[in-house]
């Protein structure tokens, strides 16, 4: 006879084990997605989302120079003290930084937008000579940007040659000091620029090459003008990846500490009041002041600001298809939308026109002449259309060499200069003083910084690519739950600002170092004058986790772009997974593997910030070294500046190395976006 079997219908009204089952077939059935997520979730978790945590916690009690000797859970609990004094203070210190941060933010991507696109469509014109032009104007994206910013600080000092050119041709009667005072904004926004525009450049050939030819030829027929042809072709099909630049440089621009550091001194410490954003100015409240709680609670608000940024942009920059743009719409939506748009920029403008004060007549000003140059184009355009195309190619050509050659042939003269000779400002060496480069191994321990910069750069560089390739293609071959809210963290991620993890990074290792298990059994310790390999890893994991977010969505890209028609045929013939990923998939990825290896490299070769703070003599890297060559006086610059051509030197080598697949792969990435 046989068994009945009855059921458990307490089962039905389990919902604990209705969700675990749930969980464990969700985990079966995406487990390699997952898997491939894994090393990046755990970067970005261990070394993001937890300082991120602790220095909220920091925030909320009173951690200064009377309370450094405490644990964190031991210092008093203020609630929103910090918070307060902060929104009190605005009207000072804070409000003057965010008027220069802003301004900073809007004047260099306006110029950085502006000569990228030039750039890019001389460059995507045919021209003998068109591939060494592509060439040169991606010198400020590999030279690192500790020796650009350093050649360029040298070049506008009081005696420097910016003066000298300025006085022969009559523009000024006497010496700029663009490194103090109010002129040091403007410092700033050169060096900004100058370090930017080559990644626009570089994006927005990428979108001009995939346009379609035939659209560019329909138009001719139909009798459109070179204005009409850019303004109807060509802008859109560049708006798409435009949204995305902007967005990237906006959060780089708010979150910049490089350029203030290293152009206007060496250090937070020395940037003057019209040139401090807000990331050196929290840097002076937390680390020459010792209020760390206070600077934590300035970072949230930063942080903050940017995510409320983040949010807007998005939701009013959403992709859309080339084709739907031109979709009609109701008279009453399209008189619904202007509206908004006008009140919303309204407000805006009024909003920002408090905020900015004087500033506003500066980015105004910028906004003048952009305008002013565009309407003169298009008159010119209008007289002679042929005629006119030509003399802007060339007159572009001139401008964009000379604007990327001058500070390298610069950089690279003055460190054949003699001392004696460098401060006049002649055009050409009168002797070549090839002993400079002799000289920068003597006055400091320049090989110990170039061996402690190429195994941090090397590991965090090696980490960042087995990441960012596994998540990257997890990202675009997978469909899984939690795959929209971590692409969006990761996107989040790039707006915190790094100085708000700096004093995490430093109290958290700090006593990880004091604890039993580190001290006794493992013998680790990450900061102090004796440590180094302790101190090396603090710095190769810090590298890796924040060049990780921009490398993971590079990958993303140029894993889009590669058809998936390549693994379905080798998953028919029998492949696995991570067999077509190893065959098929990583062969063609190669020129995004290399620019995501080449990213990694230059970001940690450049750091200036952690390793100023959590370094000590022994384990400085190359882009402080760089800051090394001075005496109680003054600054030995024939001695930096031949220590600025020994740094460039291994990033030259490494891109020339890997240029082929470099450029394909940003090319690739971007268009695909």
């Amino acid at each position: 006879m046989a068994v009945k079997t009855i059921p458990n219908l307490n089962r039905k009204n389990d919902p604990g084990g209705r969700f675990s089952s749930a969980l464990r077939h969700g985990w079966r059935r995406h487990r390699l997605a997952y898997g491939m997520l894994l090393p990046a979730v755990l970067a970005i978790v261990v070394v993001l989302l937890i300082p991120m945590l602790w220095a909220v916690r920091v925030s909320f009690h009173r951690y200064d120079s009377s309370t450094l000797s405490l644990p964190i859970w031991d210092a008093p609990f203020v609630a929103m003290e910090n918070y307060v004094r902060s929104l009190q203070s605005m009207n000072l210190d804070f409000m003057n930084s965010m008027q220069v941060t802003i301004s900073f933010v809007i004047i260099t991507l306006i110029a950085s937008v502006v000569l990228g696109l030039g750039a890019a469509l001389v460059g995507n014109s045919r021209f003998r000579g068109q591939t060494v032009f592509r060439g040169i104007m991606l010198i400020p994206f590999i030279l690192p940007g500790v020796v650009s910013l350093t050649t360029f600080r040298f070049m506008l000092l009081s005696d420097g040659i910016i003066n000298k050119i300025l006085l022969l041709l009559g523009i000024i009667q006497e010496p700029i000091f663009w490194l103090a005072g109010a002129n040091s904004f403007w410092a700033i926004i050169i060096g900004g620029v100058w370090t930017r525009f080559p990644l626009f450049f570089l994006t927005f050939l990428a979108a001009l090459q995939a346009i379609p030819v035939d659209l560019f030829e329909a138009a001719e027929m139909d009798g459109a003008s070179e204005w009409d042809k850019f303004r109807f072709i060509t802008v859109p099909y560049l708006r798409g990846i435009g949204t995305i630049l902007i967005l990237m440089t906006v959060l780089w621009a708010y979150n910049n500490y490089m350029i203030p550091f290293v152009m206007l001194g060496g250090g937070y410490y020395q940037v003057p009041p019209p040139a401090a954003l807000l990331s050196v100015d929290i840097l002076k409240i937390s680390f020459a002041n010792l209020e760390f709680s206070y600077g934590a609670a300035q970072s949230i608000i930063m942080t903050i600001l940017a995510l409320i940024f983040v949010v807007i942009y998005l939701a009013w920059t959403q992709p859309q298809e080339i084709e739907g743009a031109v979709q009609s719409e109701s008279r009453t939506h399209s008189f619904l939308r202007f509206l908004i748009l006008c009140g919303i920029t309204l407000m805006s403008l009024a909003g920002l026109g408090v905020i900015l004060g004087d500033y506003l007549l500066k980015i105004g000003g910028v906004l003048f002449s952009v305008v002013f140059l565009i309407f003169a184009i298009r008159l010119a355009l209008a007289l002679g259309e042929r005629v006119v195309v030509r003399v802007l190619k060339y007159l572009g050509m001139g401008f964009s060499l000379l604007l990327v050659l001058f500070p390298v042939y610069w950089l690279v003269t003055c460190s054949l200069k003699g001392e004696s000779e460098i401060r006049q400002a002649t055009w050409f060496p009168i002797t070549l003083e090839w002993g400079n480069y002799v000289k920068v191994w003597d006055q400091a321990p320049l090989g110990q910084f170039f061996l402690n910069s190429i195994l941090v750069s090397t590991a965090a560089m090696l980490l960042s690519v087995f990441c960012a390739t596994l998540a990257g293609y997890a990202f675009s071959r997978f469909r899984f739950p939690g795959r929209d809210a971590f692409g969006f963290g990761v996107l989040v991620a790039q707006a915190f600002p790094h100085v708000l993890f700096l004093l995490p990074y430093f109290l958290i290792f700090s006593f990880l170092q004091r604890t039993p298990l580190f001290r006794d059994v493992l013998g680790i310790k990450f900061i102090g004058q004796d440590v180094y390999w302790g101190n090396i890893l603090l710095l190769i994991l810090t590298y890796t986790a924040f060049v990780l977010p921009f490398t993971l969505w590079l990958m993303r890209g140029f894993t889009d772009s590669i058809p998936r028609d390549l693994e379905e045929s080798a998953e028919v013939d029998g492949a696995s997974r991570i067999q077509a990923l190893w065959r098929i998939i990583l062969p063609i990825a190669l020129p995004g593997i290399a620019t995501v290896a080449i990213l990694a490299f230059n970001l940690g070769w450049n750091e200036v910030l952690f390793s100023s703070v959590l370094t000590n003599p022994a384990t400085r890297t190359l882009a402080l070294g760089i800051q090394d060559y001075r005496t109680d006086l003054d600054v030995l610059w024939s001695l930096t500046m031949a220590a600025g051509v020994l740094i460039s030197a291994p990033v030259v080598v490494f891109f020339t190395a890997l240029q082929r697949y470099m450029v394909s792969g940003l090319t690739a990435g971007a268009v695909k976006g």
